[in-house]
């Protein structure tokens, strides 16, 4: 028996070594550099990705669809306004392109900074409740640990969200919105 799981053992590490070489993903020696794009070429969107977990509300997140489509006319600006820079034979020309570029992307930077600001202070404002709510949780954690081992003690059902009990007012499923009939 000991014979036989060995040969299986070797079998199956030939032929993933065997495999390896023809495998596309593994072999980082035969891997393509994409070809570099030329700066006259215009840049393909990037597809949108989509935030999960912890911090979820990312910038891209709290914009409408219309400040995107202002934002992304703005960056086609400053871009215009670049490449006519890059392009620009005179000196004099160019140092008012670059000037011109240098205040629209000095102006985006200050709108960036009041609006960090304006979270900042908002995050502060927060900050009181927050620790009022960690000291509670701190005062209670005794009581909730000994309630929680009662529950589980006594075979009840764990409550998904903290010690709300059914049949407490407001605590009953959350709304979703209208249903819509069934269609029969």
């Amino acid at each position: 028996m000991k014979k036989w799981m060995h040969c299986l053992l070797i079998a199956g590490l030939t032929a993933g070594t065997a495999s390896a070489a023809w495998w596309p993903f593994g072999s980082s020696d035969e891997k393509e550099q994409p070809a570099p794009v030329a700066p006259s070429e215009p840049v393909p969107d990037r597809p949108q990705m989509k935030h999960e977990g912890p911090g979820a509300e990312r910038f891209g997140d709290r914009i409408s669809p219309e400040q995107k489509e202002k934002m992304k006319a703005e960056h086609a600006e400053l871009m215009k306004l670049g490449e006519a820079a890059r392009n620009e034979t005179d000196p004099a020309k160019k140092e008012v392109l670059i000037g011109q570029l240098r205040a629209r992307l000095t102006a985006n930077a200050d709108k960036m900074y009041a609006e960090g600001k304006k979270r900042l202070e908002q995050a502060e404002a927060e900050v009181p409740k927050l620790k009022a709510r960690l000291a509670e949780a701190e005062k209670n954690k005794e009581a909730r640990i000994e309630q929680r081992l009662q529950q589980i003690l006594s075979g009840e059902p764990m409550m998904p969200h903290g010690d709300k009990q059914p049949g407490k007012p407001g605590d009953g499923p959350r709304k979703k919105g209208p249903k819509e009939p069934k269609a029969n």
